[in-house]
């Protein structure tokens, strides 16, 4: 620190707390705030770290390029919620639970502000959109084994192609979120969670139910 100067008290930078997860973790939440708010194509790193209250180094430090960034962005994204484990025992309820993250919970939802601007740049990035369909490739194995442990535990009818299943409630539950970002507004959110409700019921069996036990949303 120069001489005179006085460091200015109060919260400290976020390159100075905690371990370096945690300032990964700080830097990748800027980087849906940023994206979400700019767009992938206008967002420069120093604008990211300016919101993670960090240098432009320290970003650069943990993520090489803008590129590397946004890919990281992606991966981290993607996760069980919190609350996962009080569903357990139920593939239905845990279908439902993430597919409900699909119905946005209010217009500014910067995930899938994120994630509209990173598909539209990976149809110029063959890195980018590799991550994108490996992503992919990973939900749907996760949602064939839970329509599959569903048809097990007597759930959900049984299903022909329990892959096909899976592939069509990831088709209608984008397409879902596509149409709240075309026309974004509490209507349309409304009718997305209507929908996905819809396509959940739609694969139970007779008699059966799922507890409706919901909290936040998450990507997973």
């Amino acid at each position: 620190m120069k001489p005179g100067r006085r460091r200015r008290v109060g919260r400290p930078r976020a390159a100075e707390r905690g371990d370096g997860r945690e300032h990964r973790g700080v830097m990748l939440g800027a980087v849906y705030d940023v994206i979400s708010r700019e767009g992938a194509d206008q967002a420069s790193m120093r604008e990211i770290a300016a919101a993670a209250r960090v240098s432009t180094g320290t970003l650069n430090h943990h993520f090489t390029n803008k590129k590397q960034l946004l890919i990281e962005a992606l991966r981290a994204a993607y996760h069980l919620p919190p609350d996962w484990e009080s569903y357990a025992g139920s593939p239905a309820a845990q279908l439902r639970r993430i597919m409900l993250s699909f119905a946005m919970s209010a217009t500014g939802n910067r995930w899938w502000r994120f994630w509209i601007n990173y598909l539209a740049l990976s149809t110029r990035d063959p890195d980018m959109q590799q991550e994108q369909s490996r992503r992919y490739e990973r939900q749907l194995r996760f949602w064939t084994r839970l329509v599959q442990d569903g048809i097990a535990a007597g759930e959900f009818r049984r299903q022909p192609d329990a892959e096909a299943t899976a592939r069509r409630l990831l088709t209608q539950a984008h397409g879902l979120v596509v149409l709240q970002l075309i026309q974004p507004g509490a209507s349309m959110r409304k009718h997305a969670r209507a929908e996905i409700e819809a396509l959940v019921a739609g694969l139970r069996r007779q008699g059966s139910s799922a507890p409706s036990r919901l909290h936040a949303p998450a990507a997973a």
